[in-house]
Formats: C-alpha cells, structure tokens, sequence
C-alpha cells in the first residue's frame, strides 16, 4: 500500500523538526551559488551583444541557441548542488547528521552520473522547445495580423505541446538523483531506467503532491522569496519521503514474489 500524500507530508514535517538549521542554511547557500551563477553566465551572455542582423526581437535565433547554451550550462551546474541538498535531507530522514559540506557530495561521488543526468534532461527539453521558439522568431518578425494570427495559433499549439511532453519527461526522471544517492555506484542507463520502473502508475500521485504545495508557493510569493527558506526544504523533504515510500513498497513487493 502506497503511502498518502498527507501522511507523506506529515513524516516529512517530523523529519525536519529540530533540523531545519541544516535544510535552511544549505538551501540558502544553494540558492546563492546558484544565483552567482546565473548572473555571471548571463552577463558573459549579454556583454557586448550587438544587434542582430535579422533584426529579430530577442536577437533572433543566434542569441536564442546561447541562451539554450547557457540555460543547458546552469542546468547541470545547479543540478550537483541540488543533489547536495537532497543528500542532506536524506540523512536527516534516515537518522544521520550531515553537515554543510555535504551540499558538495556530488562533487566527491560520481558528479559525472548526476551531470549526464541533467545534460540528458536539459537536451530534452530544449528539444521540445525548438519548434515553439523558432515560431516564436517569426512570430516576432511577422506581426499580428492575418499571417502573424496563423503563426500565434501556430506557436500556442506548439508551446502547450512541448510544456506536456516535457512534464511527461521530467515525471519519469524524477526518482533519478534519488536513486543516485542511493547507488552512487549504479549506471546512468540503469538509474534512469529505475527512475522510469518507479514512476509507472505513479506519475499522477507525485504531480498531484507538487501541486498541493501551490499554496506554500503562494506564500513564497507574499513574503518576497523569504518562505522559501522553509518551503522548499519542506517540499523537497516530502519528495524524498516520496522516493523513499516506494522504494520500501517495491522492495517488499520484490520480497513477496520471492517467496512465492
């Protein structure tokens, strides 16, 4: 029996009870790299940008591919630090004490199974965009009128279908960094191909647990960000009690057919 999502919740409320020094602060320094980051890669990408020759809005495709290119970069940099901050999380949910350096675990394990990882994701996903982006360029270029109309219906369509493959995506990877944690040890194909095991028929329940936490995005929202400081260590503690309910369901029912 799969555990709620309430309960979920609930045990993941308990687990950061008298820990949430370790899961604020490593967020918070999590986000501060990330954020350093950001702004050095996107001010090495806008410094000294001429006009582009097509004279497209955004700068046309050529300033586009670099920002898929820079998107792309801070994906996988951001993903080692992510990870670290899980790892953190799950020692605390297994009863361990980890400290502020394990926000750098990744780096110490294996970062190159955690970097595929999210260049495989990244790839993917700016994939999907490509087509709405380019209709995007000549939208831009075009206008709204009676071709420009054409090409709006053109992008929505588009759009809407490349943000559900890549939710469809994202849904069957989401166990991956989990599982690494798990199995530093274990090959990319074989982590993604678990993550993919893990996630049928449970696709729907962990985007319905995303979706309860809309209300603490709110409150994000309302106080400037500061929540986030306690939301998200909260949201991502109930993912790995999430990760770690079907792992206990999957090894019990592993057991069960053993013995038959």
């Amino acid at each position: 029996m799969r555990t709620s999502i309430s309960d979920l919740k609930a045990k993941a409320k308990d687990q950061l009870l008298g820990n949430y020094g370790i899961a604020t602060g490593s967020f918070a320094l999590l986000f501060m790299l990330v954020y350093a980051l950001f702004a050095i890669l996107i001010s090495a990408l806008t410094a000294g940008m001429a006009p582009d020759p097509l004279g497209a809005v955004g700068g046309g495709i050529s300033y586009q591919i670099k920002t898929y290119v820079v998107s792309i970069v801070i994906a996988i940099l951001s993903a080692t630090v992510t990870v670290g901050h899980l790892y953190i999380l799950k020692q605390i949910s297994e009863g361990g004490r980890p400290v502020m350096s394990d926000l750098f675990f990744v780096i110490r394990n294996h970062p190159d199974k955690v970097i595929i990882i999210a260049l495989v994701l990244s790839l993917l996903q700016a994939v999907l965009c490509l087509p709405a982006t380019i209709v995007g360029e000549k939208l831009a270029v075009a206008g709204i009128g009676d071709t420009g109309g054409r090409i709006f219906l053109l992008y929505v369509v588009l759009y809407l279908a490349g943000m559900i493959v890549t939710l469809y995506i994202d849904l069957m990877f989401a166990m991956s960094y989990l599982i690494y944690l798990d199995n530093p040890e274990m090959r990319v194909t074989d982590i993604i191909r678990q993550s993919i095991s893990m996630m049928k028929g449970n696709k729907f329940r962990y985007f319905y647990m995303i979706l309860s936490f809309l209300g603490y995005w709110a409150l994000i929202v309302l106080s400037l960000g500061i929540a986030a400081l306690w939301v998200i260590p909260y949201q991502n503690m109930t993912m790995v009690q999430f990760y770690e309910d079907l792992r206990d369901n999957n090894s019990q029912e592993y057991s069960e057919v053993e013995v038959l």
